[in-house]
């Protein structure tokens, strides 16, 4: 572990816009951990002690025995991990995993509790963090309920492209496997969604996803008339 500089801590989101002086008290309580593919950073139910970020690398979150886990989200550089936890000092509701080797930013959930009682612009922060990923949260149980395979899918890789306009890549953040349970799909439904996606200019090769217009894949979602065209409707999509 290794004491954290400003420079390295304002590469956390959460963090990223706040006063000099209050990442600085941040970073004299803050640890850096080198942790290869497959570590566990805390288990599900096991209390939140700390309060992780992800400079650089993967993770997962996951629920469940060691061969039965449904992934619920991916993790990615940059981001926190269950802040409401560590708010309320409730136990963790799921376990996270590395998907890679990276390192990640550790803070004393205690201490990080005191900062932010006494310190209006993390506390400000912390607000609007909590309320992104309670909208975040919303937004896929919506589409869970509502929405087909293939618009579930084409949400996800809209989401994980930075670009809104042209051509796209990315690269799956998990196994094939992982990313269905996480769209709460079949391995097998996701392959064909794939497939069926390949109207609106999606090519998969392994891991690799290209999108050939970001504009023409958006379509998928604006309504019902592209879906039918395509033969993709909800009732299509199991």
């Amino acid at each position: 572990m290794e004491h954290v500089q400003i420079q390295i801590l304002k590469r956390i989101r959460l963090f990223e816009r706040l006063p000099d002086n209050t990442v600085a008290r941040l970073a004299g309580m803050a640890r850096m951990q080198h942790l290869a593919a497959g570590d566990m950073l805390f288990g599900e139910g096991s209390p939140a002690l700390l309060f992780h970020s992800l400079l650089d690398g993967s993770a997962v979150l996951t629920s469940g025995t060691c061969g039965e886990e449904s992934v619920l989200e991916f993790v990615g550089s940059g981001d926190s991990f269950l802040l409401p936890s560590v708010l309320l000092g409730a136990p963790y509701p799921v376990s996270a995993r590395m998907s890679t080797a990276g390192q990640v930013l550790t803070l004393p959930a205690r201490t990080f509790l005191q900062l932010v009682a006494r310190d209006t612009a993390l506390a400000r922060h912390c607000a609007q963090a909590v309320a992104q990923h309670w909208s975040l949260l919303l937004a896929q149980v919506k589409q869970i309920k509502t929405q087909g395979a293939a618009e579930r899918l084409a949400h996800f890789l809209l989401s994980h492209v930075t670009t809104t306009m042209g051509p796209a890549a990315l690269t799956l953040p998990g196994m094939k496997k992982q990313v269905a349970t996480r769209l709460g799909i079949k391995p097998e439904t996701l392959s064909r969604s794939l497939r069926k996606l390949r109207a609106f200019g999606v090519e998969a090769s392994g891991d690799m996803i290209r999108i050939r217009s970001v504009e023409r894949l958006q379509t998928l979602l604006e309504g019902a008339g592209p879906m039918r065209a395509h033969g993709l409707s909800s009732e299509n999509v199991p």
